[in-house]
């Protein structure tokens, strides 16, 4: 069994694949035989493409980069008043955003005047493919208005657009950088507007930091005023409220007081100072009246009398007198004049010492009732002080409010006159939060465009497309390609493949060269009469679908094999519309075929070794007389007289979508081939034949796929090509 029978016999088992899947190899398949049309659209589409690629226009690329975030440390403070940015990934698109903003875009044109620059007019006044084809409409329905000059801001606003168009604004996402890339057709032109961008983002930054510092001042100022008036007014609430309720600070009136506490009220500080006296004056009464009892009892014994200069001066000239008056005593008598004058001088000295004593005790008791009456009085005014105190304490805690108030109002005024100076010494030295890293240079050399990678990339797509192309073709073509199609229709199995042929068929079986050709017939021929029970028969009607389908190449080719095994094989052509079975041989080269009659068929001639092996006999005379088909009847005699004498017959019928002969006849025959021209016949068409068999009760044998490609995608490829050319064989 060959390869290809045997690949044949192993789809019975196997599911149909699908259609819409094509295999790599598949594809490169289809590139070698359609390598002609993929070369013809790649060159419609690369020639263009190209032309279009050399006309396109030079440009320069150049390129600034700055970096935000960056902020003055002496400012620190006031930039965290201003609100200072946070750089984040939301604050870098902030800037991204800023940079392609109109606004910047209008400033970089206006201070670089490109509504004068000769780039620009010029791109000012080239039109869009719209623009042309819209005018060029309204012109041809009549409807086109005149065209009027551009004004200076609509010009402004061009160039605008044109900028954002060539200009580039870019960030990484992984750093704080910025870079603005610029391109046009002029290289001193791409580096002015690369850095005019940069300085006009600067410029805007600083400034927009300025103005904020300026509004910050002027909302400072407007405050500032009302802070003072309310300051005024809470100090003068609490003066006024002090003098009211008599409130007078001690620090005030006695500052020079070191005694008087911060704070304290001068009622205060006199109940200080009177408390302290009144304890002194209490401590005096005390002792005084300590002296005055003791003087009640032993009045010479007191401690003021024994200290008192005098008494002592007294008691010293007693002493004396007392020791005169007993030396005396002593010797003399009592009449004794010196005597009596020394205790006359005795007593008269202990009188004045009584005297004394009694002023003593008489001082004592007027210093008691003195201390006594002090007490008092002190005591009297510390209560009078101690209630104005309290009156003072109630109306100190409303005054303790007014203070708080009028503290507030004072610490509010002097933190906003302090911004207000802090905010007008650095209005003029504000830094934008930004840093410029590099300024675009002028490009030495042209940037692009790339007119290499533009063309290699033009022919690989343009070869793409010519594949895609092919491809398309490939599958647009609805006849049946593969075996599994043809398994696909229910009733039906592939015998096999038979490839195409260049060389006659005559030549082709007359010749010894090894042949694909012949080898496929032979693997179709040996599953007729060695395969299965199924599949094995001696008459076989072959017919197809539809017309030029092959199957009267077939049909000789067949009997062709039979021949070359050595065995006789008869072509009955039973297509009495259009015989054509000797007309294909003889133009294949054989015209001199004998014609012999069968004596017991009287008249009925057939044609002999038209091929080696192989008889034609054309039934074009066995018809019936009232229509063009043969007449089963005449058919089953026909057989029954000429099967002895030969080992294969095949009844060459016509198309079956249009006539019913070849599923008439097929019953008196073994089964029918049925003939299936590759990339041709759809499978609606096999769908149809076999509904016309299945009407008859026909027995299908199988079907064949002729024509094939050797070697195209979907043909005969694969490892049967390659055994075949391992062994020799060439595609005929």
């Amino acid at each position: 069994m060959s390869v290809v029978q045997s690949n044949l016999l192993d789809r019975i088992s196997e599911p149909p694949p699908d259609a819409s899947h094509v295999s790599p190899l598949k594809i490169f398949e289809i590139i070698r035989e359609r390598w002609l049309t993929i070369l013809l659209v790649a060159g419609f589409l690369v020639v263009p493409a190209i032309a279009l690629i050399l006309t396109l226009p030079a440009y320069y690329d150049a390129t600034s980069s700055l970096m935000i975030g960056t902020r003055q440390a002496e400012f620190r403070d006031l930039q965290a008043t201003q609100g200072a940015l946070d750089v984040d990934a939301v604050a870098i698109n902030t800037e991204v955003g800023i940079f392609k903003s109109q606004s910047i875009a209008k400033a970089v044109a206006e201070r670089l005047k490109l509504v004068d620059d000769p780039y620009f007019r010029a791109q000012m006044e080239k039109k869009s493919f719209k623009t042309r084809i819209t005018g060029w409409i309204s012109k041809v329905t009549g409807h086109a208005d005149p065209e009027k000059p551009l004004t200076p801001d609509e010009k402004l606003q061009v160039v605008r657009d044109l900028l954002g168009r060539n200009v580039t604004i870019l960030n990484d996402g992984r750093s704080y950088l910025i870079t603005v890339s610029v391109r046009t057709g002029r290289p001193d032109l791409s580096a002015n507007i690369a850095n005019a961008f940069s300085d006009v983002y600067l410029d805007f930054k600083r400034h927009m930091k300025i103005a904020s510092t300026w509004r910050s001042n002027s909302l400072l100022d407007e405050q500032i005023i009302p802070l003072r008036e309310r300051l005024r007014k809470a100090e003068q609430a609490v003066e006024q409220y002090r003098e009211k309720n008599g409130l007078i600070s001690a620090e005030i009136t006695h500052s020079g007081s070191p005694n008087a506490p911060a704070g304290v009220t001068v009622t205060d500080q006199q109940l200080v100072e009177t408390n302290r006296a009144l304890v002194a004056a209490q401590a005096d009464l005390t002792a005084k009246r300590a002296r005055a009892n003791q003087m009640m009892g032993n009045t010479a014994s007191t401690t003021d009398v024994l200290s008192s200069p005098i008494i002592q001066q007294l008691q010293a000239q007693e002493a004396m007198l007392n020791a005169r008056v007993a030396s005396l005593a002593s010797t003399a008598g009592d009449a004794n004049p010196e005597l009596q004058a020394a205790r006359a001088a005795a007593a008269h000295v202990r009188a004045q010492i009584g005297q004394v004593t009694s002023q003593i005790t008489t001082s004592t008791d007027k210093d008691l009732r003195s201390a006594e009456r002090r007490v008092a009085a002190l005591t009297d005014e510390v209560t009078k002080l101690q209630e104005h105190v309290g009156r003072e304490n109630e109306a100190n805690v409303t005054l303790q409010q007014l203070e708080s108030e009028a503290a507030a109002a004072r610490a509010v005024y002097q933190d906003f006159l302090g911004r207000y100076a802090q905010t007008s010494s650095a209005a003029a030295l504000q830094e934008p939060e930004a840093e410029l890293i590099s300024r675009a240079d002028q490009p030495l050399g042209v940037s692009g465009p790339p007119r290499t990678q533009f063309m290699a990339i033009a022919i690989l797509f343009s070869a793409l497309a010519g594949v895609g192309v092919a491809i398309a073709q490939e599958r647009m073509q609805k006849g049946v390609k593969e075996g599994t199609e043809i398994d696909a229709v229910p009733g039906l199995f592939t015998l096999g493949m038979v490839p195409s042929f260049s060389h006659s068929l005559s030549e082709l079986y007359r010749s010894s060269q090894p042949s694909i050709y012949i080898e496929s017939i032979e693997a179709i021929r040996t599953i007729l009469s060695f395969g299965r029970s199924r599949f094995r028969a001696k008459t076989i009607t072959v017919t197809s679908s539809g017309p030029e389908e092959g199957k009267t190449v077939f049909a000789l080719s067949l009997a062709a094999n039979t021949g070359r095994a050595g065995k006789k094989a008869l072509i009955l052509d039973c297509d009495t519309r259009g015989p054509s079975a000797l007309e294909i041989v003889q133009a294949s080269g054989k015209g001199k075929g004998e014609r012999h009659l069968v004596t017991s068929l009287d008249k009925r001639g057939l044609s002999r070794d038209v091929l080696p092996g192989v008889d034609v006999m054309t039934m074009n005379n066995w018809k019936s007389p009232s229509d063009q088909m043969i007449v089963p009847e005449v058919l089953q005699v026909v057989l029954a007289e000429l099967s002895p004498h030969y080992d294969l017959i095949i009844l060459d019928t016509p198309p079956l979508l249009a006539f019913p002969d070849a599923a008439v006849l097929s019953h008196e025959t073994d089964g029918v081939v049925l003939v299936v021209k590759w990339g041709v016949t759809t499978q609606e068409n096999l769908k149809g034949a076999m509904r016309q068999l299945e009407a008859y009760d026909a027995r299908t044998l199988g079907a064949v796929l002729t024509q094939v490609p050797a070697g195209s995608a979907s043909g005969l490829s694969g490892a049967a090509l390659q055994v075949y050319r391992h062994y020799g064989l060439l595609a005929s």
